[in-house]
C-alpha cells in the first residue's frame, strides 16, 4: 500500500517533488510509518523502483535458445519503462542523483543488482568462460543504446533494433 502511495506521488511530481507528507496522505499512514521502514526519500524511491522492477523485468529462461532469452529479457525492458511509470520515475531519479550523493549511491547499487541478472543472461549467450570484464563490457554494449533512446532520445526501439543488438554479441553456445 505505502509503495503504491509512493509510486502514485512520484510519479505525478517526481523525485524531486514528491515529499514523505503526501506519500505517507496518499497511504492513509503516519509520515512516522514512513520513516520507521525508510530513514529517507532516497531509501524508499530506490525500494520502489527495486521492488517494481523485481516484479516486471526478470532473466526467466524461456527458451532452449539462449539469445531469445536475452531478446526477451530487452523487450521486457522497453516495454516497462514505455508502458509504466517505472520510466518517468528512473527519468527523475536520474536526474536528481546528479546532484544527490546519498540517491545516487543507492541508484548505483540498484543497477548493480539488475546487471548483475543481465550478465546471467549474457554469460549464457557468450559462454560460462567470458570474464567478468567481458561480461560487463558487452552489458555496456547492449542496455546503453537502450536506456540512450529512452532517457535521452525518445527514438524507436523496435524488436529489429534489439535483435541487431542481441545479434552483436560473440555466440559461442548454439541453441540445444
Amino acid at each position: 500500500m505505502i509503495l503504491n502511495a509512493a509510486r502514485d506521488v512520484m510519479a505525478r511530481r517526481g523525485f524531486t517533488g514528491a515529499t514523505m507528507e503526501e506519500i505517507a496522505a496518499t497511504a492513509g499512514v503516519g509520515k512516522d510509518t514512513l520513516y520507521r521502514r525508510w530513514s529517507s526519500k532516497e531509501k524508499l524511491a530506490i525500494d520502489l523502483v527495486a521492488t517494481m522492477a523485481g516484479e516486471a523485468v526478470g532473466p526467466v529462461p524461456l527458451d532452449p535458445d539462449p539469445r531469445f532469452n536475452l531478446f526477451t529479457f530487452l523487450k521486457d525492458i522497453v516495454r516497462f519503462n514505455r508502458t509504466t511509470d517505472f520510466g518517468p520515475l528512473i527519468a527523475g531519479i536520474v536526474g536528481e542523483a546528479a546532484r544527490n550523493d546519498e540517491l545516487a549511491d543507492s541508484f548505483h547499487m540498484f543497477w548493480r543488482h539488475r546487471r548483475a541478472l543481465a550478465a546471467e543472461l549474457v554469460t549464457d549467450v557468450i559462454g560460462s568462460d567470458a570474464t567478468p570484464e567481458v561480461v560487463d563490457r558487452i552489458l555496456d554494449r547492449l542496455l546503453a543504446p537502450i536506456y540512450y533512446r529512452l532517457l535521452l532520445t525518445g527514438d524507436d526501439i523496435t524488436d529489429e533494433y534489439l535483435w541487431d543488438l542481441v545479434a552483436s554479441l560473440p555466440w559461442s553456445n548454439e541453441p540445444g
